[in-house]
């Protein structure tokens, strides 16, 4: 029933919103580039709709103990074998699917589990978890000294696993990759944190498969190699891997991207 009141809501949304046309319209265009304007426009109410399916699940999952909604890790086996290395997992995620969900699997590791992110209690978006879905991860407050990357250092050293999401740059030191054709800005950080510390790299993205269903992948992996944790080049060589990896995710789930804002734009400013 909740999916139904979306399309009413999302078509008047999408067909009076500027904004939420203009926000789509760097990634869709990149995405669908022989497409018309009608075409992108069916395109932005498919990129929302499914943004809207994945927060009503978001909403479920965290205020119904028994939701319905169910996953299947595809690959699982392989993050199991990095954790048992006992040399520490960096988890890169993306804005996609319905990443939050994904989050709530990552709890059967037989480790802790930590995310490096910017959290607010208190913010009008909420994440499953603030409304009352079980945490099985703590969290890294990427607002705190040095941006979280000392403690992060820490429990990747005591052979734990730390997600951060690797899609959007902020500051810091970065580096270009070629992202559906044309230069993007990614942050060269969560890189340097596995190099420096020998951890290996898992690219993990979630995606909705169904009404009640998603699936976990991880669709690269990475074994870092300390000796050469000061080489930029090879920092920059894991970070198009990740931006590859992500471009082969959305060709086959190209309404699952919820990165709502022209990152090559910004690339350029």
């Amino acid at each position: 029933m909740a999916y139904l009141l979306l399309y009413p809501v999302i078509f008047v949304y999408v067909l009076f919103s500027s904004r939420i046309r203009r926000e789509t319209a760097g990634y869709l265009q990149k995405r669908f580039p022989d497409h018309s304007k009608v075409q992108l426009w069916r395109d932005t109410f498919y990129n929302v709709m499914e943004f809207g399916r994945i927060l009503v699940d978001r909403g479920w999952i965290g205020l119904k103990k028994k939701s319905g909604i169910h996953g299947i890790f595809d690959n699982s086996q392989q993050l199991l074998d990095l954790v048992k290395d006992d040399k520490g997992v960096v988890v890169l995620l993306a804005h996609v699917g319905n990443w939050q969900t994904g989050f709530a699997d990552l709890g059967r590791l037989e480790t802790k589990v930590h995310s490096l992110m910017e959290y607010d209690p208190d913010t009008v978006s909420k994440h499953y978890f603030d409304l009352g879905g079980k945490r099985n991860f703590s969290i890294i407050d990427a607002r705190g000294f040095m941006g979280g990357m000392v403690e992060a250092t820490t429990v990747l050293q005591r052979g734990e696993v730390v997600l951060i999401m690797a899609d959007r740059y902020v500051a810091g030191p970065a580096t270009e990759v070629d992202f559906l054709g044309q230069n993007i800005k990614l942050p060269l950080a969560p890189f340097g944190l596995a190099a420096r510390t020998g951890a290996s790299i898992a690219f993990l993205f979630a995606a909705k498969t169904g009404r009640s269903s998603y699936e976990l992948r991880i669709w690269d992996v990475i074994k870092t190699n300390p000796e050469t944790r000061a080489d930029t080049e090879i920092l920059k060589g894991y970070a198009q891997r990740y931006a590859t990896s992500l471009e082969k995710y959305v060709q086959k789930y190209p309404y699952q991207w919820f990165n709502f804002y022209d990152i090559w734009k910004k690339n350029e400013e």
